[in-house]
């Protein structure tokens, strides 16, 4: 599949820095799907939603049933219900609730990814409080999936950041405009811009 799908764990501070991220991305069609778990009470899901769909090139939605990975595509993970990835591009609500204590939580969204096979994968974890995100953090570096952290002087609360750096699995940190220059740096040496551009 010609895509990445980027996950986005966040919490405290982590829509503003989100937000950032996302508008420091080229103004063009990018071969990524982001799929972002950010801690939230369902009456900010909708404004989240209006704040990350400035991006002239990508499309911001709450997940509401079965979407596919696709470029261009930002997918909001609900408070309410679970969700999952299949190999046939595709990820799902679930009939289940979010493992506490957190909702959406990031652990089950980065632990449903590693059911894909062939989807380039990236793990981005953003300002938050506590640990979410952590305890998947050897399961991901196993897989072969990268992951990325924003730096901890750029963080409103840091602990998430500080929770996972923690576990000698992040390999690069930066501040949200950083984080988007080597993704698009990133992007650019996995797929020949001429696919996308």
């Amino acid at each position: 599949m010609d895509t990445m799908l980027v996950l986005l764990g966040a919490s405290t501070g982590g829509p503003a820095a989100v937000k950032e991220f996302i508008d420091a991305l080229p103004h063009q069609p990018l071969p990524a799907c982001f799929v972002l778990a950010n801690h939230i009470t369902q009456d900010f899901l909708s404004n989240l939603q209006d704040m990350l769909n400035e991006h002239p090139n990508i499309d911001a939605e709450i997940i509401d049933g079965r979407k596919p990975i696709q470029g261009g595509k930002l997918y909001i993970a609900p408070v309410d219900r679970k969700i999952a990835f299949s190999n046939s591009g595709y990820l799902e609500l679930l009939n289940e609730e979010w493992s506490k204590p957190y909702a959406p939580n990031i652990n089950d969204v980065f632990n449903a990814s590693l059911e894909l096979n062939d989807i380039e994968t990236l793990a981005i974890v953003f300002s938050g409080m506590d640990d979410d995100g952590t305890q998947s953090a050897d399961a991901l570096a196993d897989k072969g999936v990268e992951i990325w952290c924003q730096s901890i002087e750029s963080c409103v609360q840091s602990s998430m950041p500080e929770s996972i750096i923690k576990t000698g699995k992040v390999i690069y940190k930066d501040d949200p405009q950083g984080l988007a220059r080597q993704l698009a740096d990133l992007l650019e040496m996995v797929y020949p811009i001429d696919q996308y551009a």
